[in-house]
């Protein structure tokens, strides 16, 4: 009999032991299991990663056939780190980290750091945020949750301000690399597919100590996703309502039928993921298309011009033209492959395609056409423990065509092309400090029809550059940062870029200081354009000198419990800041230096959790932005803000979020030029204009089925405003919208069945 039911335990136990152990992950506070929760299992003698997400009751099986370190990650909570033996089932308590202070970022310093110990402040959007909003565009996410940020779209595409200057001084990256294709200084943000994006880290203030020219103003690094997960496999798509219906009654017998077609399109998102991830190889690939209606906005109102420096005033009766916002269509390939070589080598190789069409008003049969291509490598090897080095290449190839819908042809009239090779290294030394540097090679080559001369032409320029840094902890209270850039430019010689960062950390509080010297190099278009367009021409300046800036900044930021508040005040002093001036009566637009210009501002952000399930954010942004001479250095507004309001249940099998935002931009005030009659001559007549503060309100209701379905119901725009003079100083919304989204991970659905 004994030996019976030793036999029976014994099969149990083989059974237990085959089915393997496991590991619960659980909240501390309410002792819910945790879906969804990211577990990497790394052996201690192979060096080899695992990874896996708990499912509904918030386990995963314990996958070590030795000794492992396991992370514990999950957005929300604060990442947990233990040492697991193998065939050891054990629980873990998350706890709860609302404002993603243990999230590891890389942009403000080009070295892993998590949130709450970078000491340039940086603040991060993640997937879930994205998502549980149900928006589908970049722009949308940065606009309302960025203060002091500003995305306005015109007829030629979006224009982004943060903390008042252009988009030419804001460096947008995809995982650390340029975009190719400019219009105005803005990459074309429809390349950005939101639905793979991992988290969004955007770092304000001269950042050219890092990353060059371009970056006096700020940094936005995108991170794309990576599957951990051994296949994944999701779908979904959005529809919203049409902004408006511009042709009723065409006719396939229109003449311009194959113009005005493309204007009533279905504002209709689509998008697709598969990953993998084996022991001797990862991958992903996305694809995304998107549609958008095209629309009108007419003002409602005229404006009265009081000229100030002449005695008269002019009604300017409502404009009869209306303001057109373009419509598109367009899809995106992107391809990434991860394969580990041994323990500390890893290659990564990634390749992208996107094609966009662009529909105007014009009924003329002609579209713009907008077509990239990229592709890199980047050899990542762990040299040890202290030592690491990262070679990179990356080629990106962003042409514009005007196709002829009648010849069913298209011409190139813009090609712009970036390589950039780069390798860094990083050294640990001692316990308390770390130098990173490295070299860098940029060529930028630009071909266009706005260069002077019948045919399109042209022109390029390359930087050399060299970079330094070093990470100093003094104490576990301090940490410093001091580094510099060397950059050659084939125009204008050297530059250099110094940077001073500091860090106090004290119980609940943090203290933060920085200076950093930041410049940019002319853009070819500003050095040698000459287009004539209407009655005016806009030329470039091949004399024009770099700008520069010299930023300070210093915060104050208190966590403690549930409460999260930060306060930081800036000073930007530039100098030869590239601006655009009318000469010879208006009938030329050109690019001059601006002797001195000066921006300052404070922002403040709270984050509060409130009860269980309530959460409650807001910013504001106060800028101050004027000249010597008096003239604003921005059309920014200087008061804007946003405040969320998110309300989160968590179940086994469900999971509700409700989310409302409102973004608030403040009244404008500005000068304008203009040339007029007067007694008989012409006369350069300035006029104030006022335009009034605004708010944009949105809600999103998220809900999670079954752990792999989530749907979004919506609306943009909540109390339908729109602007009673259209410009590109007010909003461009067409009004109150619904939105309905639905995103299904079929890995997990099969997965529980």
């Amino acid at each position: 009999m004994r030996l019976f039911i030793t036999l029976i335990l014994s099969i149990i136990s083989f059974t237990i032991f085959a089915q393997g152990a496991v590991i619960k992950v659980v909240d501390k506070r309410t002792k819910e299991a945790l879906p969804f929760v990211n577990v990497c299992f790394e052996s201690l003698n192979s060096k080899q990663k695992q990874y896996a997400i708990t499912g509904s009751n918030g386990t995963v099986i314990n996958p070590c056939k030795d000794t492992c370190i396991i992370a514990i990650s999950f957005v929300g909570y604060k990442t947990q780190e233990d040492t697991i033996a193998a065939h050891i089932s054990k629980t873990y308590f998350l706890e709860n980290d609302v404002f993603n202070l243990d999230q590891v970022v890389v942009t403000a310093t080009r070295s892993r750091k998590t949130l709450k110990d970078a000491p340039v402040i940086t603040q991060v959007i993640t997937s879930k945020d994205i998502s549980n909003r149900g928006i589908t565009n970049v722009q949308d996410v940065l606009a309302q949750d960025i203060p002091g940020l500003e995305f306005q779209r015109g007829g030629f595409g979006s224009d982004i301000k943060m903390q008042g200057l252009e988009a030419k001084n804001i460096l947008i990256l995809v995982d650390g690399e340029r975009m190719a294709g400019e219009s105005g200084g803005n990459v074309d943000y429809s390349r950005l597919n939101a639905d793979n994006v991992e988290r969004i880290e955007i770092v304000k203030g001269a950042a050219s100590a890092l990353y060059g020219s371009q970056a006096m103003g700020g940094v936005i690094n995108i991170i794309t996703k990576k599957t951990k997960k051994k296949w994944e496999v999701n779908i979904g798509g959005r529809w919203a309502q049409i902004n408006e219906v511009n042709y009723p009654d065409l006719s396939i017998d229109d003449e311009k039928y194959l113009s005005k077609k493309n204007l009533d399109l279905q504002n209709l998102n689509l998008n697709a993921s598969l990953g993998f991830n084996l022991k001797w190889i990862s991958g992903r690939t996305d694809f995304a298309a998107k549609n958008f209606d095209g629309y009108l906005l007419r003002d409602k109102v005229g404006i009265d011009k009081e000229f100030i420096n002449i005695d008269t005033t002019i009604y300017d009766a409502m404009n009869p033209f209306p303001t057109g916002i373009n419509g598109y269509k367009d899809y995106s390939i992107q391809q990434k492959l991860n394969i580990p070589i041994g323990k500390r080598i890893n290659v990564e190789l990634k390749g992208s395609y996107y094609n966009h069409d662009e529909y105007d008003f014009v009924p003329d049969n002609v579209y713009q056409n907008f077509e990239d291509y990229s592709y890199g490598a980047k050899f990542n090897y762990e040299i040890s423990d202290k030592y690491h080095l990262i070679a990179s290449y990356h080629y990106d190839n962003y042409q514009k065509f005007d196709y002829f819908e009648k010849l069913d042809e298209k011409e190139v009239n813009y090609r712009n092309i970036f390589i950039n090779p780069k390798l860094i290294g990083s050294a640990k030394v001692g316990k308390h400090q770390e130098f990173t540097g490295g070299m860098e090679y940029l060529s930028e080559s630009l071909m266009t029809g706005l260069f002077a001369g019948p045919e399109p032409s042209e022109k390029e320029n390359t930087t050399s550059i060299l970079f330094i840094q070093d990470d100093i902890n003094i104490h576990k209270n301090w940490n410093f940062i001091l580094g510099g850039r060397m950059d050659y430019h084939t125009a204008f010689g050297a530059h250099f870029s110094p940077k001073v960062s500091g860090m106090y950390k004290k119980k609940a509080w943090a203290f933060r200081a920085n200076y950093a010297k930041g410049f940019r190099s002319p853009t070819l278009k500003e050095l040698y354009m000459d287009w004539p367009i209407a009655w005016f021409t806009i030329k470039g300046d091949e004399n024009l000198k770099p700008e520069t800036n010299n930023y300070f900044s210093g915060s104050v930021e208190f966590t403690k419990g549930f409460i999260n508040t930060s306060v930081t005040a800036y000073y930007n002093k530039l100098q030869n800041k590239i601006d655009g001036v009318w000469k010879n009566g208006q009938t030329v637009y050109q690019y001059v230096n601006v002797s001195e210009s000066e921006l300052s501002g404070l922002e403040f952000s709270a984050q509060m959790f409130i009860l269980k399930h309530f959460v409650v954010s807001g910013a504001y942004s106060y800028l101050h932005d004027k000249r010597p001479q008096g003239e604003l250095v921005s059309s920014a507004s200087p008061h804007s803000g946003n405040i969320k309001f998110a309300y989160n249940i968590y179940r086994k099998k469900y999971r509700l979020n409700v989310n409302i935002s409102g973004n608030i931009i403040g009244a404008k005030d500005y000068q304008v030029s203009e040339t007029i009659k007067y007694k008989g001559q012409d006369v350069e007549g300035i006029y104030p204009v006022h335009f009034d503060a605004y708010s944009i309100w949105r809600i999103a209701i998220s809900q999670y089925f079954f752990n792999g379905i989530n749907l979004t119901l919506g609306i943009d725009n909540i109390f339908d405003f729109t602007a009673d003079v259209v410009s590109f100083n007010t909003s461009t919304s067409p009004g109150r919208r619904a939105f309905i989204s639905m995103n299904i991970k079929i890995d997990q659905l099969v997965k529980k069945k």
